[in-house]
């Protein structure tokens, strides 16, 4: 964005700037549609962690990151972008820095702004609407929220793709780039998902809380702007100047439905600082807290990151680093990476609007038949890309990888209609299952009962096509009784922060051991894990159904008492 940076903010002041490598390129945005595969593919920064669901617990398990700033273990993703040309789509390489982050806190004056307060915990955001495909107003002129531009010696901006071009070879820099800045206004309220934009607001002018317009004056945070580069010298000459052959993952020909996704993790130690434009806290504490207030290199480079103002020694890594930070995709699916495609990766057609884009209606990536087999669980910083089987190919499931071992089960095999049934314990070992806190919740209708943890298989959802509620103050206890008070004969509590209903578990396998994650309402209870359920029933038991193409099985878990 070198213009666009040089002429919203000065030279030295207090932002700072960071790059980063790619971490991988994936369907997946535990913001929007939480642990399942998302709707389109995107490109993805920051810690290994990252994964279709995300918590506190599961982000501690970033052992590196692909920014610039060590300290920092939040995720960043945007979609991707496609050359197309004769009804193929070619996935556009990134080009250095591929994606530049700031974050902006001064005043007028080239002051720290004072009034900026740190995010709090669980605080999630995103920028932009997937659905754009017009100039509505809400991105403001050319480089207020979202800017496209092609680095030449005479660049072109425009809101969306711009034309006008055959390449975007510049003098001293190059490329096209897409710009996004994040709002930093908040009112109080939680992210919800059906309404992604409502809590935030764009300020109004530069400084403290009078900056932003009212309702929103809960708290103003540090402004984020992120740069996405791309490299489009292989397309040169392939399209006039009259032509736009870019188009998002999301299917969208103009450009206009550019948006941003951030979720900010910070390490087990440090809680308090910067934050959440995704699920949870992400800088270490007080790191950010101190920069804001003394960090003032601007474009300028001075004082340097790792300088004692700043973030201090050690907190600053090389590219060499940060491009060896990657993580292997956890869906199933060939999305340009060998090559171009007939279609777009998911059930995205191209819509040029101008009217919003819609969902289609029967996709024909959809499944139409649900996993044969379901895979164990892995550790959070890695995946594999093996995938489920399905009668439809093309289409991904979000996998994990198997355990390398595990206790076998005993069993006794029962007749029960055309299925067979089989009755075991819930322990591998043959023992007690064991013991979730609590191990029992009142409610109305009685005594729930810890049946124990349980695998989650995703794609599809073992307890619930959805949670019934996400990233609020949950516990398993209050999570029963919402499951009890609407009929369901199970509650499962999962990540620290989903709660579960349904009358039917699928596709699972008892995990003794996985569920550790604290519940985000009660540190004394233990909601599920990365991947697990903490299943609860009235009488301690659950019945687990495998659903295959012709046939179905169940089986019976004791839980303790």
């Amino acid at each position: 964005m070198a213009v666009l940076a040089a002429s919203v903010y000065a030279q030295q002041d207090y932002y700072l700037t960071f790059g980063s490598a790619a971490l991988v390129h994936e369907r997946l945005d535990p913001l929007v549609n939480p642990g399942t595969v998302a709707g389109h593919v995107h490109s993805i920064i920051g810690g290994n962690a990252f994964g279709a669901s995300m918590t506190y617990e599961t982000t501690q398990s970033s052992n590196c990151t692909s920014v610039d700033i060590i300290p920092d273990k939040s995720n960043y993703w945007m979609p991707n972008v496609y050359f197309r040309k004769n009804g193929k789509f070619t996935l556009v390489p990134e080009r250095s820095p591929k994606h530049k982050v700031y974050y902006k806190y001064g005043a007028s004056g080239y002051k720290p702004d004072l009034e900026r307060s740190e995010f709090p915990k669980n605080f999630r955001m995103m920028a932009g609407s997937a659905n754009l495909r017009s100039d509505d107003g809400s991105h403001g002129s050319p480089g207020t929220q979202l800017n496209w531009q092609c680095h030449r010696l005479s660049k072109i901006v425009a809101t969306g793709f711009p034309k006008g071009f055959t390449n975007c070879n510049g003098d001293n820099v190059a490329g096209l780039a897409a710009t996004m800045r994040f709002p930093s206004c908040w009112n109080g309220q939680d992210f919800n998902p059906a309404s992604p934009l409502a809590h935030m607001s764009y300020p109004t002018t530069q400084d403290g809380m009078a900056g932003c317009p009212e309702g929103f004056k809960k708290a103003r945070f540090p402004e984020i702007l992120i740069e996405y580069w791309l490299d489009v010298s292989q397309f040169d000459g392939q399209y006039g100047a009259d032509e736009v052959p870019w188009v998002l993952s999301n299917g969208d020909p103009t450009g206009y439905g550019f948006h941003m996704d951030f979720v900010s993790l910070i390490d087990a130690l440090h809680l308090r600082i910067l934050a959440n434009i995704g699920q949870l806290n992400g800088w270490e504490e007080g790191v950010l807290a101190k920069a804001m207030k003394t960090c003032n290199p601007g474009n300028t480079g001075t004082p340097s990151l790792d300088a004692p103002q700043c973030f201090g020694a050690g907190s600053k890594q090389d590219i060499t680093a940060k491009e060896a930070c990657t993580k292997t995709s956890s869906v199933n699916e060939e999305i340009g990476l060998n090559g171009p495609l007939s279609q777009l990766p998911g059930c995205n057609p191209i819509q040029a609007g101008p009217g919003p884009a819609t969902k289609p209606a029967n996709c024909p990536g959809d499944p139409v038949a649900e996993p044969d087999s379901v895979a164990g669980p892995s550790p959070a910083t890695t995946s594999t890309t093996a995938g489920l089987t399905q009668n439809t190919p093309s289409v991904p499931d979000l996998v994990e990888a198997q355990p390398a071992s595990s206790a076998p089960v005993r069993q006794t095999s029962a007749k029960a209609g055309p299925s067979p049934t089989n009755t075991v314990t819930s322990s591998p070992s043959g023992g007690s299952p064991p013991e979730l806190s609590p191990s029992s919740v009142n409610s109305t209708s009685g005594v729930w009962k810890a049946a124990g943890c349980f695998l989650d298989s995703l794609n599809p959802r073992s307890l619930g096509k959805q949670p019934e509620w996400w990233g609020q103050k949950i516990s398993s206890s209050n999570c029963v009784e919402h499951c009890d008070s609407i009929r369901a004969k199970y509650a499962g509590t999962e990540n620290g922060g989903q709660c579960f209903c349904g009358n039917e578990l699928i596709n699972s396998a008892n995990r003794p051991g996985k569920c550790t994650s604290k519940c985000s309402g009660d540190g004394s209870e233990i909601c599920g894990g990365s991947g697990h359920l903490s299943v609860y029933s009235l009488d301690g038991l659950v019945s687990i159904k495998k659903r295959r193409t012709h046939h179905r099985h169940s089986r019976h878990f004791l839980a303790s008492s």
